[in-house]
């Protein structure tokens, strides 16, 4: 069983019997190199071609970075903090500019301009596209959004103390990887998720990938950078693969076990847990 079929399967009823009186808003979440991007991407074309008169649209998390220059200030701001030193984790989104588009779009607004992240910009830095590069929805109002984002549907913990127990039992299972981290760094990579839930309530189905070892993060990711190098010539050695994930893991390894609490601010869930392959293990509907 394939992702990209079981989630149709799943959107399919939904579909149907929504009255679009509102748009359907569709988050999706999955682990970097877990085919989130591929599954969003095909959907659009699959919905679309069974229910040919909607307007279907799909953007991701990565299209709200932060402008080049804000994320400088951000990388003043936390020296020493890697979590925030580049675009990736919580606290390196303009939220503010995502809320108003959901906004937009949930108000019926015909000509909602969704922004575009060119990581290729700034020397690799990345930056956000001029807005004659955003997609614009040309006179028609939006039926449905496919959203995805690897950190889609992560929710922070409600007090430090938790937190604090959670992150020293990672940290002394990893040593010594995440001996760079500070305690406060953490704290602030909680206190940044809060701000997205606010994103996530806009959500009325969720379709989230998880995988039997998170850890796979690391195998699919230098999947994707050989294939890049085959096809460019060029790429991250093997080391900096390792590293760029590295920055990664700690949010990971926080939040990635309570994505099940979404069932409190959706309607449904739907659960694909999947192996190193890509294919469906396990499936649960919540």
């Amino acid at each position: 069983m394939s992702v990209l079929n079981q989630s149709f399967k799943y959107l399919e009823p939904i579909v149907k019997r929504w009255n679009f009186a509102k748009p359907l808003i569709v988050g999706l979440e999955g682990p970097q190199g877990s085919g989130k991007t591929y599954v969003t991407t095909e959907l659009v074309d699959l919905l679309s071609a069974r229910f040919n008169h909607l307007n279907i649209v799909r953007f991701s998390i990565d299209d709200f970075y932060l402008t080049y220059n804000e994320q400088l200030e951000v990388n003043a701001k936390n020296e020493g903090n890697i979590l925030l030193q580049g675009r990736g984790l919580p606290g390196t989104h303009d939220l503010k500019l995502l809320l108003e588009c959901f906004e937009q779009i949930e108000s019926g607004n015909s000509n909602v301009a969704i922004p575009f992240y060119d990581k290729s910009l700034k020397n690799g830095k990345g930056d956000r596209a001029p807005i004659s590069q955003w997609t614009q929805t040309s006179g028609r109002k939006i039926d449905i959004v496919l959203f995805e984002g690897w950190l889609n549907g992560y929710l922070a913990y409600d007090n430090d103390q938790d937190l604090v127990s959670r992150w020293l039992e990672i940290q002394k299972a990893y040593k010594p990887k995440f001996d760079n981290l500070k305690i406060e760094h953490i704290i602030k990579l909680n206190s940044d998720l809060t701000q997205y839930l606010s994103i996530w309530k806009k959500f009325d189905q969720f379709i989230y990938i998880t995988t039997c070892d998170i850890t796979n993060v690391y195998t699919w990711r230098l999947q994707q950078e050989h294939a890049l190098i085959k096809q460019k010539g060029m790429g991250m050695s093997d080391t900096e693969v390792e590293q760029f994930i590295d920055r990664y893991m700690p949010a990971y390894h926080l939040f990635y076990s309570k994505l099940p609490e979404m069932t409190k601010y959706v309607e449904s869930c739907i659960n694909f847990d999947i192996g190193l392959d890509r294919k469906i293990a396990k499936q649960s509907h919540y």
